[in-house]
C-alpha cells in the first residue's frame, strides 16, 4: 500500500491564484447570465462580456452546447475532469450539461457562442480546445453585436449558419490539463500545480508515496490518458501562457519554470503552440 500522507488538499482544483500567481488576489465572481433560459431562443445565441482582471463566471451548465472564445486575453475553463486554457485564436468546446467555470487573470473580451444540441454533430460530447481560423474570428466579432430574437434578418441568419459550418470543421489542440482525485496522483498533481518549476522525478514520488514508479506511471496513463512527463509539460505550458499574457520576459519565464536553458523552453513551447513564445507574446 502506498502512503498518502503528504499534501492532503480536499479540493480537486487547486486555486488558480496559487498555481499561476502565488498571490492572494480575490477574484470578482459573476453568475452566468443565461441561467434565465431553459432553452435558447434561436439556434445560435451569442453573449459578449468584458471580463476584468481576476474575474470568474461561477460554475454552471447549460442545456445546449457552447463555444467559449476570447477576442482578447487568456481564459481558463475549469471542469470536473481538468483545466483548459484558451489563448488568443483558440476556443473551448463545452457540450451540453457539462459543469464549468470561466476565469481570467489579466482580463479578457469573452464571446460565448451558444448552440442548440444536435446542430453540430461532428464534435463529440467531450470538452476540448479547438483552433479558431481567421474567418471564424471575424464571424464571431460581427455576430456578437446582433440582437438574437425572432426578427433577425435573413443576412444575419445566413452568417450564423456559416459560423456553425466553420465550427463544425475545427481541429482539436492539446491545451488540456487533466486532473484527478485519485489518492495516489493527488499529492503529485497538487504539488506540481503549486510549484511548476519543480522537476521531481517518479522515483522521488515513489519514495514519498510508497508506490513503485511503474505503478504511478500506469496510474497517470489510466486516470489522465497521458504520461507523467507530458502532464508536467502541459502544466508548464499552461503556466507559460498565463505569464506571457502578463508580459513577463521570456527568459525569466524559462528560468521560473525550471528550464536549464532558454532554448529548451522555446523548443517545448514551439512544439506545442506552433510558434515561439516571443511571437506569441506580440
Amino acid at each position: 500500500m502506498y502512503r498518502n500522507n503528504i499534501l492532503k488538499v480536499p479540493s480537486l482544483l487547486i486555486n488558480n491564484r496559487q498555481i499561476m500567481s502565488r498571490n492572494r488576489q480575490i477574484y470578482q465572481q459573476y453568475a452566468p447570465r443565461l441561467s434565465v433560459f431553459k432553452s435558447l431562443p434561436t439556434f445560435v445565441y451569442m453573449k459578449a462580456k468584458e471580463m476584468p482582471s481576476y474575474s470568474e463566471i461561477t460554475e454552471h451548465k447549460h442545456n445546449w452546447d457552447q463555444l467559449i472564445y476570447a477576442l482578447e486575453g487568456v481564459l481558463e475553463i475549469k471542469t470536473e475532469s481538468g483545466n483548459y486554457i484558451i489563448p488568443p485564436h483558440q476556443a473551448v468546446w463545452i457540450p451540453s450539461n457539462k459543469l464549468h467555470s470561466i476565469s481570467t487573470i489579466n482580463g479578457a473580451r469573452l464571446r460565448s457562442v451558444h448552440i442548440k444540441v444536435g446542430i453540430i454533430s461532428t464534435l463529440s460530447n467531450d470538452i476540448k480546445v479547438l483552433k479558431v481560423n481567421k474567418l471564424t474570428r471575424v464571424l464571431i466579432a460581427t455576430a456578437s453585436s446582433y440582437e438574437f430574437n425572432s426578427t433577425m434578418s435573413g443576412e444575419e441568419l445566413r452568417l450564423l449558419q456559416v459560423l456553425v459550418d466553420q465550427i463544425s470543421n475545427f481541429k482539436e489542440t492539446s491545451l488540456r490539463l487533466p486532473l484527478s482525485n485519485d489518492p495516489l496522483l493527488l499529492p503529485i498533481l497538487n504539488w506540481q500545480q503549486l510549484y511548476p518549476d519543480e522537476n521531481r522525478s517518479l522515483n522521488y514520488w515513489s519514495n514519498e508515496l510508497g508506490a513503485s514508479s511503474k505503478t504511478i506511471a500506469r496510474r497517470f496513463e489510466t486516470e489522465l490518458s497521458m504520461s507523467f512527463t507530458i502532464w508536467r509539460e502541459q502544466l508548464k505550458l499552461h503556466t507559460a501562457i498565463h505569464w506571457l499574457n502578463e508580459k513577463r520576459p521570456v527568459t525569466q519565464i524559462a528560468l521560473d519554470l525550471g528550464y536549464q536553458s532558454l532554448s529548451a523552453f522555446i523548443h517545448m513551447f514551439k512544439k506545442n503552440m506552433g510558434q515561439t513564445p516571443g511571437k506569441f507574446n506580440n
